[in-house]
């Protein structure tokens, strides 16, 4: 059909409504009007009239009639009461004067159509009879609302009435309602072919109702007589300003659901542009429009929403959708990604404010109104994500406001946050990921080197053997002038040359500080500490030879030399209370003080200087004992007083008689 020249059938339709003015003038003045086709005869039909008349049944005893509600061409509904059931109905019946076979046939073949199509979206038609004088009469539910044309454009209404504050997805949700029943009715093998807002009636719950099945045609063959077949349907029929170019056409071959799909598509179509997409001031204007015009989309008309009526408004069928149900699809589809879009516009806002704190005064309230409105724009901009993944807009927005705190997180030093956030953008651009990565590589190696800081000055690495080393030396060197004390009163300085007790000493002590360096020294040089402790030590037993080999070559009396030994031992401890642990200026002051004493009590200097080597391993012990081995201890001494308090009172229970 559609390979014809277009302007030929142009002008073919315009001789042929040359012959009928009446359809020429609906055409022209009334395109809003639907164009009801005259009854071609059928026997079945007239037989299925005649079967009704012969049920007999009558439904005057069942319906209790009472005012109009409304009229049209021939028919006319009034307000009834179902006495079976006590329920409001309406009743339509043929208006006075239209009582021919042709009308009683009409309204009686709507109500089979209607009849036929239980759905929530279609009014259900109760009962079918005939009144006393044999005329139709049909029963169906009563609906209270108005047309949707009435309220299409009316947004204050629509809120009122329904509590929809956007009326355009109301709309489009209502068309996607009409979709349903439309496609359902397809399911049947049922066309409708004058779909429009006028033919929608919206209930006072916000229920979909399409109305006015009386141009419906069946795609299938009803033996019965009842459904008119659209194989018949050779005569204009339709709403011009909606109408689909094959119903211009007279060939039944060319109906098929997508007939009503673009019924459907030009509903679309007015409820973005305001009005149906064919219009025209004469016969050729409006054929033309019809067949051969494609739609015109007015500036405002969204992108997606006219993709999705361009092609249900194809002129050639197989280019529209395949189905209502496939137009309702791409219906829902818009919505959902009009909420997308609106969320992405409404975090684009926060975007902004955060392009702005990023801007402002390093500080806590910057961090502090960057991260809240990061958090907004992640909100926004997800949202619009789950609800369409492929909304462009939104992801832009959020690699956007990701990467301005990015940049913001290198600059404040915080490479790992960076790193965070980083993994969150879609496509990271090259430089930022590798500033990302050379600033996450440099604060790598700025954290071993100072773990290696940390590390090296961490007191509790080799304590124990520090502490077993100290406490063993320092008991030794506490022993030694004790005992060159003892030994030099009871043998009146007799029997001991000076090397024996000054020069010996101190070389013995290095030796076995060697020994124990050797034996330790993968604990004493794992830290910048232990080193520093044992090379301080190591020179201090080396200096000590050298001192005690000079003092003997110049003659200095060994307790004077002494003495010079208790100001450099004062130096050392002075020395690691600076760059150790500063319980070490507790051996340093008696260190000064027994200098002090001995320097005046020249006889006390052995005992003094035993004092000064007991202060260091008191400090000793007290700083370099593990302490969870003194916590094990305290616990095992616990234990012990536990099991002997209960060894105890066992033992005399037993002892008690």
């Amino acid at each position: 059909m559609m390979e014809l020249d277009p302007l030929h059938l142009a002008k073919t339709i315009e001789a042929r409504l040359a012959g009928d003015l009446e359809l020429a003038r609906t055409l022209v003045d009334h395109p809003g009007a639907t164009i009801h086709p005259s009854l071609a005869p059928s026997s079945r039909a007239a037989a299925a009239l005649g079967a009704l008349r012969a049920l007999g049944a009558t439904l005057g005893d069942k319906i209790d009639v009472h005012h109009t509600l409304g009229e049209g061409g021939m028919g006319v509904v009034h307000l009834a009461t179902q006495a079976t059931l006590g329920r409001h109905v309406a009743v339509k019946t043929l208006r006075k004067g239209a009582g021919d076979e042709d009308a009683a046939l009409r309204i009686v073949r709507e109500a089979w159509v209607t009849g036929a199509l239980e759905h929530p979206n279609i009014v259900p038609v109760h009962d079918v009879g005939v009144d006393a004088s044999g005329a139709p009469v049909i029963v169906m539910k009563r609906i209270e609302g108005r047309v949707w044309s009435r309220l299409m454009r009316d947004s204050v209404e629509i809120s009122r009435r329904f509590a929809a504050s956007d009326a355009l997805e109301w709309n489009l949700r209502t068309l996607a309602s009409v979709c349903n029943a439309i496609h359902f009715a397809h399911s049947r093998g049922i066309l409708h072919r004058d779909l429009k807002p006028d033919n929608v009636m919206i209930g006072e719950f916000g229920e979909v109702y399409v109305l006015d099945w009386g141009i419906a045609v069946s795609l299938i063959d009803d033996p019965s007589g009842r459904l008119p077949v659209a194989s018949q349907a050779k005569e204009i029929a339709g709403t011009p300003s909606y109408m689909a170019p094959e119903m211009l056409l007279g060939d039944p071959s060319a109906y098929s659901p997508r007939t009503d799909v673009y019924l459907l598509g030009a509903i679309l179509y007015e409820i973005f542009a305001g009005e149906p997409p064919h219009k025209g001031g004469d016969i050729h204007a409006i054929v033309t429009n019809i067949l051969v015009s494609g739609p015109t989309f007015p500036s405002g008309f969204p992108t997606e929403a006219r993709r999705i009526c361009a092609r249900a408004l194809e002129r050639d069928p197989a280019g529209r959708f395949e189905s209502a149900l496939e137009l309702r699809l791409a219906i829902d589809e818009y919505l959902r990604h009009r909420g997308s879009r609106k969320l992405a516009h409404d975090a684009k806002r926060s975007l902004a404010l955060l392009q702005q704190a990023t801007l402002a005064e390093p500080g806590e309230d910057r961090k502090l109104t960057v991260a809240n409105l990061l958090g907004e724009c992640r909100f926004g901009y997800h949202a619009a994500l789950s609800a369409w993944p492929e909304n462009e807009a939104a992801r832009n927005g959020l690699d956007r406001a990701l990467l301005l705190v990015i940049d913001l997180e290198l600059a404040e030093g915080s490479p790992a946050a960076a790193a965070t956030l980083l993994r969150e953008v879609a496509a990271p651009p090259l430089d930022v990921a590798r500033r990302v990565s050379d600033a996450l590589a440099a604060r790598a190696e700025e954290d071993r080197r100072l773990r290696r800081i940390e590390g090296d000055l961490d007191p509790t690495v080799g304590s124990r053997t520090r502490a077993l080393l100290g406490g063993v030396f320092g008991l030794l060197w506490t022993m030694t002038p004790v005992g060159a004390w003892l030994f030099s009163r009871y043998t009146h300085g007799g029997g001991a040359s000076y090397f024996d007790i000054t020069v010996l000493p101190a070389l013995v002590f290095l030796v076995l500080g060697g020994v124990a360096f050797v034996w330790a020294r993968e604990s004493l040089t794992k830290t910048a500490l232990n080193r520093r402790i044992a090379l301080t030590f190591g020179l201090y037993m080396v200096g000590q030879c050298i001192l005690s080999a000079g003092g003997w070559l110049a003659g200095i009396p060994p307790a004077q030399l002494h003495l010079v030994f208790v100001f450099t031992w004062g130096l050392t401890y002075t020395l690691l209370a600076i760059w150790t642990e500063r319980w070490f200026a507790l051996p340093a002051v008696t260190c000064a003080a027994t200098f002090l004493v001995a320097a005046a009590q020249p006889h006390l200097v052995h005992v003094l200087m035993s004092l000064d080597h007991l202060a260091f391993v008191i400090v000793v012990v007290w700083v370099w004992f593990p302490k969870q081995d003194v916590a094990r201890i305290q616990e095992r001494r616990r234990e012990l007083r536990a099991r002997a308090g209960r060894w105890l009172l066992g033992t005399r229970g037993e002892e008690q008689p």
